[in-house]
């Protein structure tokens, strides 16, 4: 079987469960997402060596760390994101590798803005929302915003999916 078919196959599966439990259970499990990316880095060095920047082992590596540092930055702001996420965009780079990473990381921001918007449009929250954040950007107080969980495993599921139907 070709690399590739091997590392979207794993993508795929993993993304799916991934995004399937965090919206369930508000949670990406590491028994998933660390035997993926095992799975993918193995499976570049096995049918392509240690490689170079766009092809192997390393590429594998460069994609997860790329991955790995954009929501990691994320995570360590508090902002909503959890480590959960940020191993599954970790799996999203190792199997995409690089530079096709790179594609993937602003397929899934885009994914993520959208599903942002869905999800407050849904909760009838978009309005209180965006009054909230134009008062913070005047200083003037506003409406008590209430915190919302987005599932952002969805994002980086449509976000991988994304980059492998573009590539």
């Amino acid at each position: 079987m070709p690399l590739k078919q091997v590392l979207f196959t794993v993508l795929v599966v993993t993304c799916l469960l991934g995004a399937v439990t965090d919206v369930a259970r508000r949670k990406i499990p590491d028994l998933l997402t660390y035997p993926a990316m095992a799975v993918c880095l193995a499976a570049r060095f096995a049918l392509e060596g240690v490689g170079e920047l766009t092809t192997g082992l390393l590429s594998g590596l460069a994609g997860l760390g790329a991955a790995v540092v954009w929501f990691g930055a994320f995570a360590l702001s508090k902002k909503g994101m959890g480590w959960g996420d940020v191993k599954l965009a970790g799996v999203m780079g190792a199997a995409l590798g690089m530079p096709l990473t790179l594609a993937g990381l602003v397929f899934v921001s885009v994914a993520g803005s959208f599903q942002a918007i869905v999800s407050l449009l849904w909760a009838g929250a978009l309005s209180d929302t965006v009054r909230g954040v134009l008062s913070r950007k005047t200083g003037k107080p506003g409406a008590n915003t209430q915190e919302r969980h987005i599932p952002y495993g969805v994002a980086i599921a449509l976000g991988s999916l994304w980059a492998m139907w573009w590539d």
